[in-house]
């Protein structure tokens, strides 16, 4: 159990260094039609961008924008994954 919680917190350090943790607010939870452009902008410039997209595209998050990316661009973003990966 232990291991476990430590992989976690390993897994999640980049988190510390995200624009968004400085910031706060909902921005990053856009409500539906509503881009979110002020989060994107943010996340167009923040040093862990990738890092998160990563993780939401590892954890199949399904709300919300990660690494500047929708639900709905994530969800493009994994089928071009599995299509590379079945080439």
């Amino acid at each position: 159990m232990t291991r476990f919680l430590f992989d976690t917190e390993e897994r999640l350090d980049w988190q510390t260094d995200a624009s968004c943790a400085q910031i706060g607010g909902d921005a990053w939870f856009p409500e539906p039609g509503d881009p979110g452009t002020a989060a994107r902008i943010i996340c167009s410039s923040c040093p862990v961008q990738q890092e998160c997209l990563d993780y939401a595209l590892q954890e199949r998050i399904e709300h919300g924008l990660w690494g500047g990316r929708s639900p709905n661009e994530r969800k493009q973003l994994q089928r071009a994954r599995k299509d590379v990966r079945a080439s």
